[in-house]
């Protein structure tokens, strides 16, 4: 037997050629590869309706033996591979290659990828294939062909492809895929829905541009009704690509033969390629055991018999349609080789990509930790440029990178700030103290002080005063925000045992302490701005340094404490220099203390000078003198403003440049700021639980590296296979 199917293999020979041969191993190398799960590879595929003779059809191609009745209810599509290799024996191996649908379920995926069959050719026929079929179903999670719809689950029909390979040295190189017929009418086998499940599988074979489309109409139907041609026209209007076949032309009933005839000479449905006109084994002939060989030998009777005789001897029967098949499908393989290729090598550089983006591999502590370290280096790299303004390319001025820039800006708003809202009662410029000084804005003294002052003064007698002082608050006429006023009755109010015109130290810090009351409310909203412009740059720079979304969030979550830490202490940081600054005492060893009071005092000095200068320069001493003819309260209040201002403009520049300084430069932007947490050392510290938790690739991540890692060996391979250009 396995003998006599070598000897009939020989007639396969038209098929084959050197150049042929080079180029179909070639494309056969592919398809060991599985390139085809990544690109289409060209190829045959026999369509028609259920029981049109296809599996007879490939039976005459192929020489194999179809179970009978075999495309009864096929609910999975059949590559049959035949490939030459040295083997006397031959030996067919039958797998299956998985479809899109099993992508999502990995274990799925799995249990179809370990479907294996290994038998001899000898070992091979009718009942052995379709104990494949039957176990290959199963396999696919799908009915049995035969089974019944209420005998079935809910999916009946599968992407999944039962691949038949037979290898030997009689072979030639061809490939041919059946898929399921298509059927107009439901039954117990077969429901509505699964009518356009097998016409949408039939669509995603034909509409690629590398299939080669065997359209098989059962002679005995009318060619209207033949819904492929219809299909074949949509995806190939030129007919480049289609190989029409009449089967069956043998069950034709006498007189109907004609129309036939006339289908086949190419004149009714004219095709680029013509017509084949074929008769195959009937069921009642394969079951009186008619071979494979005397159905050869039946065609070839068959049409030299009128009326087929008048059909050309090149469109009929098997061993015409053969050689015809092997020329087509070479210059198509021949023409579409180059745009192959490329393909391959696109597929190599955007796999590399793909692998490039999800970074090294994260399956042991030292992957996860070196992957981890590499997004540190780069962490601290950005940060580093983005604090020094050093951008690589256009950055946005708006974008949370220009930190920098930023915060810069945010510094010089808080200084304008501090000056314009950080004291609470605005300070006297020297022009403006002569109009300050006039006796009508002087606030009477009391019974208590009139006796003191009373001398050389002109006040009226105790009598007058007192009942002045009955009628007459002094706070009255007050001016709340002027400042002389303001020092006035805080003198006042806080007199001790000090001579008249000495004050009390411990005045001067209160009235410091609410002149700078509005530091901490000015200090602390310009340090929140900074916070929040910190928290927009890191996360930022995350987004830009680390691709993987789950080891992002898991890192700033790990981050997390540390970064509340960092910016709690800047807080702090900032509660002291108000303490230091507010609730001490007041010093300062800045010579510009002592400079600025005596400027102030000369400036007061030449200010009057000018205003009583006359028309011819002279100057009127008396005016002078009474206007420096302060009393000790007056000449008190003076040198308190003078020695606030003087203190307090030092004090603030301090403050100011110490929350720059102290704040927002050491804490928030410094070597322990929220901005500096993610480093290498940090990840050396971590323990491999939480290296683990951290960097360890999720599953999907991890089957997406699987999967791109085989199909990038996959490539490669195939790109080697076709570095031997064969032509």
């Amino acid at each position: 037997m396995a003998l006599a199917r070598r000897q009939n293999f020989s007639n396969l020979e038209a098929l084959d050629s050197a150049a042929r041969s080079q180029l179909f191993d070639i494309i056969d190398k592919f398809r060991e590869l599985n390139i085809s799960e990544d690109i289409s590879l060209p190829q045959l595929v026999v369509v028609g309706d259920q029981s049109s003779g296809k599996s007879s059809l490939l039976e005459g191609l192929t020489e194999i033996s179809f179970p009978v009745a075999s495309d009864l209810c096929t609910r999975f599509a059949t590559q049959i591979v035949l490939r030459r290799a040295d083997d006397d024996e031959g030996h067919v191996r039958a797998s299956i290659i998985p479809g899109v649908d099993a992508n999502s379920d990995p274990d799925a995926r799995e249990k179809l990828l370990e479907f294996q069959v290994s038998l001899t050719e000898a070992e091979f026929g009718p009942e052995s294939f379709a104990k494949i079929l039957d176990e290959a179903a199963v396999c696919m999670g799908i009915p049995k062909p035969g089974d019944k719809v209420e005998d079935t689950p809910d999916k009946r029909f599968s992407n999944d492809i039962l691949k038949i390979e037979l290898s030997g040295p009689h072979h030639p190189h061809l490939t041919i895929v059946d898929v399921p017929g298509l059927f107009h009418n439901s039954t117990i086998y077969q429901t509505d829905e699964d009518k356009e499940l097998i016409r949408n599988l039939i669509k995603s074979y034909i509409k690629d541009p590398r299939t080669i489309i065997m359209a098989v109409m059962d002679g005995r139907n009318n060619l209207a009704n033949q819904e492929v041609f219809g299909m074949a026209r949509e995806v190939d209007p030129e007919g480049r690509r289609t190989v029409a076949i009449i089967t069956k032309c043998d069950a034709i009933a006498t007189g109907d033969e004609e129309l036939v005839i006339k289908i086949a000479s190419n004149k009714v449905e004219k095709l680029r390629h013509g017509w084949f006109a074929v008769r195959n084994r009937s069921t009642k002939e394969i079951q009186d055991g008619v071979t494979i060989q005397q159905r050869h030998i039946k065609e070839k009777e068959f049409f030299k018999k009128a009326p087929w005789n008048r059909l050309s001897r090149q469109k009929t029967g098997i061993e015409n349609l053969k050689p015809f098949l092997g020329h087509l499908l070479y210059e198509h393989v021949r023409d579409e080789f180059p745009k192959l290729v490329d393909e391959i090598n696109r597929l190599v550089i955007e796999t590399e990509d793909a692998l490039s983006q999800l970074g090294i591999s994260r399956i042991t502590p030292t992957e996860q930790r070196i992957y981890l370290t590499k997004i540190a280096n780069e962490y601290e790299r950005t940060v580093t440029d983005c604090l020094d303004a050093k951008f690589r390319g256009y950055i946005n001025p708006n974008s949370p990178l220009k930190i920098r820039t930023h915060i810069q800006n945010m510094n010089t708003a808080f200084a304008k700030r501090m000056e314009t809202e950080g004291h609470t009662r605005c300070f006297k410029d020297e022009d403006e103290e002569p109009e300050e000084i006039q006796e009508s804005s002087r606030i009477p003294f009391t019974s208590d002080e009139r006796e003191e002052y009373s001398n050389g003064y002109g006040f009226k007698d105790e009598e007058e005063e007192e009942e002045e002082d009955e009628e007459f608050d002094p706070r009255s006429k007050l001016d709340p925000q002027d400042i002389y006023e303001w020092i006035r009755v805080t003198y006042r109010e806080s007199r001790g045992p000090e001579l008249p015109g000495l004050v009390n130290y411990n005045v001067v810090i209160q009235m410091f302490r609410e002149q700078s009351t509005n530091w901490k409310a000015v200090a602390g909203e310009h340090v929140r701005t900074v916070v929040d412009s910190v928290a927009k740059f890191n996360a930022e720079v995350f987004n830009r340094v680390v691709t993987d979304d789950t080891v992002r969030k898991k890192l700033q979550t790990s981050l997390s404490k540390a970064t509340g830490a960092a910016i709690t202490q800047a807080y702090r940081e900032l509660d002291q220099l108000l303490e230091d600054e507010r609730s001490g005492i007041l010093q300062t060893v800045n010579a510009s203390f002592g400079q600025n009071q005596k400027q102030m005092r000369q400036q007061r000095a030449f200010s009057e000078l000018k205003k009583q200068r006359g028309e011819n320069g002279t100057i009127n001493l008396n005016a002078v003198a009474k206007f420096f003819n302060f009393s000790n309260e007056d000449a008190t209040v003076r040198d308190v403003h003078d020695i606030l201002k003087s203190y307090y403009d030092i004090s603030l520049r301090r403050f100011t440049d110490n929350v720059v300084l102290q704040v927002v430069e050491r804490h928030l932007l410094g070597k322990s700021g929220p901005i500096r947490l993610l480093k290498s050392e940090y990840v050396s510290g971590l323990e491999d639980l939480e290296l683990r938790n951290i960097a360890s690739e999720d599953y999907q991540a991890a089957a997406k590296r699987r999967e791109l890692q085989a199909r990038l060996e996959r490539a490669k391979s195939a790109q080697e296979a076709a570095s031997v250009i064969p032509f």
